[in-house]
């Protein structure tokens, strides 16, 4: 009879004995079951150069979602310097809102029965209730009305 093999969060796969061997896939972050594999992306738009992020998992619900909201809510702020920044920040955002719903139907998170486990991260606020994604959202908003005053100054 094998046994279950001991494996870091880092390595959250682990082989369950039984009748078959299947997989059982925990947090990237904390080792808790369910997990699903989502990555979760970022963007940093500078004037000249921008820079790709990006946060693989697998995670539980509440360490996919506190990845989630700080991701999404630090590209809101960081990510529209730049020409093609523009375009690219809401399609990232757009993206993360889709891999968001696959760890949100999640189960509540719990301790790996095979592996090693610690308490998944605090979530904490809702993405539109931090400050800085408020910030973030504002920005593109601001940047538009200097556009159409600047327009308007012209004419």
């Amino acid at each position: 009879m094998s046994h279950p093999q001991q494996q870091s969060a880092a390595a959250p796969a682990q082989a369950v004995p039984g009748q078959g061997q299947f997989l059982v896939v925990a947090c990237r972050m904390c080792g808790s079951v369910p997990a699903a594999p989502v990555t979760f992306r970022g963007h940093q738009g500078f004037v000249i150069v921008m820079r790709f992020l990006s946060q693989p998992g697998p995670f539980c619900r509440d360490c996919g979602l506190a990845t989630f909201r700080a991701m999404t809510a630090r590209t809101l702020v960081q990510g529209w310097y730049g020409w093609a920044s523009l375009i690219i920040t809401p399609i990232t955002v757009l993206i993360n809102l889709v891999k968001r719903g696959q760890v949100a139907h999640l189960g509540a998170p719990q301790p790996n029965p095979y592996g090693p486990s610690r308490p998944p991260m605090n979530p904490g606020p809702r993405l539109l209730q931090r400050p800085m994604a408020v910030i973030g959202l504002a920005i593109p908003l601001v940047l538009i009305a200097l556009i159409a005053f600047a327009i308007s100054q012209d004419s």
